[in-house]
């Protein structure tokens, strides 16, 4: 979709969003575009073959397709005009998203020990959340992080996994590449060891 295109499908504050199978692909491509026009002035109808939906279509029907789920979700952000709430939301998403990943315990734990010290033969444990010189997470409570809340932490991949082909970023995700600022996707990506509480609160200072 072009810009004059987007700009043209609103009317009364409201931008009129027709989704078909057809049509996700070009959608998702201009997602970018629709952030920028709509995300502080307008508000968002998702019509999906002929039927309004909402955030809650893609649980209620099991949705899979990453293209269709990111739509969903970056409409519902964009719908969200209360800055705090908006952050809330793309934070809590995206966390969630990172915490399947992590599922998948692509750190290779065995015993609390990751496959970057077994490769060095060492008894480490805890793996980065326990490191020589800044010592060991004060959330971290016998091997369990009590925390869980920290995305700075889900994000991080150490040298040894990107070696092996694991690496994540930031702008991976639709909702943090097109919704922050550099100086907030730093805050995002580097507040190590830090509760959401307080990650929210560097954000919110950032907001003009």
């Amino acid at each position: 979709m072009k810009k004059r295109e987007i700009k043209r499908n609103i009317e009364n504050k409201f931008l009129k969003l027709e989704l078909t199978n057809e049509t996700i692909d070009d959608i998702y491509e201009s997602l970018p575009k629709i952030i920028k026009i709509c995300n502080k002035k307008y508000m968002i109808d998702l019509i999906y073959n002929n039927e309004k939906i909402d955030i809650d279509y893609i649980t209620k029907n099991s949705i899979t397709d990453k293209k269709l789920i990111d739509i969903i979700e970056t409409v519902h952000a964009i719908n969200l005009k209360d800055v705090k709430e908006k952050f809330n939301y793309i934070y809590d998403t995206v966390c969630a998203k990172l915490d399947e990943r992590i599922k998948t315990n692509y750190c290779e734990f065995k015993d609390d020990i990751c496959v970057k010290y077994r490769r060095k033969g060492s008894n480490h444990k805890n793996g980065c959340c326990e490191c020589k010189g800044r010592g060991k997470c004060k959330y971290l409570i016998d091997s369990v992080c009590t925390m869980k809340s920290c995305m700075a932490c889900k994000l991080f991949t150490c040298h040894t996994l990107k070696t092996m082909g694991i690496t994540q970023s930031i702008n991976d995700f639709v909702l943090t590449k097109y919704f922050f600022t550099s100086k907030q996707k730093d805050i995002l990506q580097f507040s190590y060891w830090t509760p959401k509480e307080i990650v929210m609160e560097k954000l919110m200072k950032t907001v003009k």
